[in-house]
């Protein structure tokens, strides 16, 4: 059996995204011949029960791991179980009046003093379970922070600098007590200066000057404990260069491109992205890049030349029985985050003319983001207050897109579009800015949908009103795009995508 690590930052319940993509594709590549393994780099302490809520959902097969680094060094340099006096000692800690302190309680926090001077601050969580402690000095100055696991030790010590309170070290604990990692900090420019780890059974310490450096050791220590080699995907760009600077021979890579690699104006011949240029401008290395259109891979290739490197893998999605009849006939959805790139603001503009058109046309637009304040103002200053709403982030993106009659895309620039193909899965046609690099299904126009010209308001409220008023088209639209993901974005196409990429690589070693 083949290790298949797929590597980004960070995964969470409330990500969708690429997250979405990587759970997908790791729950498809795990049979008998590959073992699909989530890894991320940041730091949280409640990986555990992320796992168990996206597996929960349906989100994530039972049989895939997400291993943070932080997880791998805190479990693996424990050595025993918690002392009765650690224990014992957390339960005092989390009493709200302790003894040799007079407290002010304030609900979900709590401050101490003795003899008049402020020493201390607890604060719970709403299962009032104990998150942290402040200390001060006697001038009130911050000085230390003791973070606590739910499973009742210190996760880590944060300590500031008494001349601004400004971070300058943490300590990071296993449940034993032991500390394995520390992070030195400059507290005059917030920049990390040193990282050290500690093994419980070597007097040697290892010392690292950055996290690229951190991460590179970890990618490497893992691929070499694997029997056979590994395969690494790369699914964030910003993990990219961490990638490609591990030790030559130890693994198989591959770099994923979710989005469109470049700068605005977002057309061939603009500017790469930064994450995006070493992963392009290095492709005579040999690894592997996956994009999802071939629009995207005939770009790179003109751009920096073929090495017969450069794979089209879209993504998957297993498409349902939908009751059309359960469709809203004065409804449009949009999805995405409420940010900058998605302007959800052109959707809210060309919607003021759909409700000349159509009045009682309703608007739900779902997600949030950065943009939320502005795109509320903007609802308000249209006076749309009664056709749209902001309805926030969701989880039951099947149940939002197969109640409507037309999604709308507006954004900037596309990778691909997943709302898209989750659109068509439900039976529902969009209509998207023409954009690098959307799903590439609306050519006829008309057959799954529309895609309008960029910034074409006028003609996107011209669709919406079409689709609005002829409801046998958007059936009929929506009952081509559900036979479209069942032919060419199935699962079973992409494993065998994925597994003939792998076979071709791992030949060559």
């Amino acid at each position: 059996m083949k290790k298949i690590f797929m590597v980004v930052w960070d995964i969470d319940v409330a990500k969708y995204g690429v997250n979405s993509v990587m759970y997908k594709r790791a729950s498809l590549l795990n049979n008998v011949d590959y073992h699909s393994e989530l890894i991320t780099l940041d730091y949280k302490d409640n990986y555990s029960e992320i796992e168990v809520q996206l597996k929960k959902e349906g989100r994530l097969a039972e049989n895939v791991k997400i291993t943070n680094i932080h997880d791998y060094y805190k479990n693996s340099y424990t050595t025993s179980e918690p002392t009765a006096e650690s224990i014992e000692s957390y339960r005092l800690a989390s009493e709200k009046f302790e003894p040799g302190f007079q407290v002010e309680d304030s609900g979900e926090e709590a401050h101490y003093f003795q003899n008049g001077t402020y020493i201390k601050c607890k604060a719970w969580d709403k299962d009032q379970k104990l998150k942290h402690i402040d200390y001060y000095t006697s001038e009130h100055i911050h000085i230390k922070r003791d973070e606590f696991h739910n499973d009742g030790y210190i996760a880590r010590t944060l300590y500031y600098h008494v001349s601004n309170s400004e971070l300058n070290q943490v300590l990071y604990y296993t449940p034993d007590g032991f500390c394995y990692l520390s992070r030195w900090y400059n507290h005059k420019t917030g920049k990390q200066q040193k990282i050290y780890l500690f093994h419980p059974e070597s007097k040697k310490v290892l010392s690292f000057s950055n996290n690229k450096e951190f991460h590179v050791h970890w990618l490497n220590e893992l691929c070499k404990n694997e029997p056979k080699k590994p395969i690494v995907i790369c699914d964030g760009a910003g993990t990219a260069s961490k990638v490609r600077s591990m030790e030559s021979g130890i693994a198989n890579r591959i770099y994923t491109i979710h989005t469109n690699h470049f700068e605005a104006p977002y057309i061939y011949g603009s500017e790469l992205k930064e994450h995006h240029k070493g992963m392009l401008e290095n492709l005579e290395n040999g690894d592997s890049v996956v994009v999802l259109t071939e629009k995207q891979k005939e770009d790179i290739i003109k751009q920096f030349g073929d090495y017969n490197n450069i794979y089209v893998i879209p993504n998957a999605i297993e498409v349902r029985e939908v009751d059309t009849a359960q469709k809203d006939p004065l409804l449009v959805t949009v999805v995405a985050r409420l940010d900058e790139g998605k302007a959800v603001g052109e959707a809210i503009r060309a919607f003021a003319k759909v409700v000349q058109e159509v009045p009682d046309a309703k608007l739900d637009i779902y997600g949030e983001g950065s943009k939320r304040s502005a795109l509320a103002a903007l609802i308000r200053k249209l006076k749309l207050r009664k056709n749209i709403e902001l309805k926030g982030y969701t989880r039951k993106i099947d149940e939002v897109l197969a109640k409507a009659t037309v999604t709308v895309l507006t954004s900037k620039y596309e990778g691909f579009s997943m709302v898209a193909l989750e659109s068509f899965a439900n039976k529902t046609p969009v209509i998207i800015y023409d954009t690098n690099y959307y799903l590439d299904e609306f050519a006829p126009a008309g057959k799954n949908g529309y895609a309008v010209p960029n910034k074409d308001r006028e003609q996107l409220a011209e669709k919406i009103v079409y689709l609005l008023e002829n409801q046998d088209e958007a059936k009929r639209m929506g009952e081509n795009a559900h036979r479209t993901v069942q032919t060419k974005y199935s699962p079973e196409l992409q494993y065998e995508l994925w597994t003939n990429l792998f076979n071709k690589i791992t030949s060559q070693n």
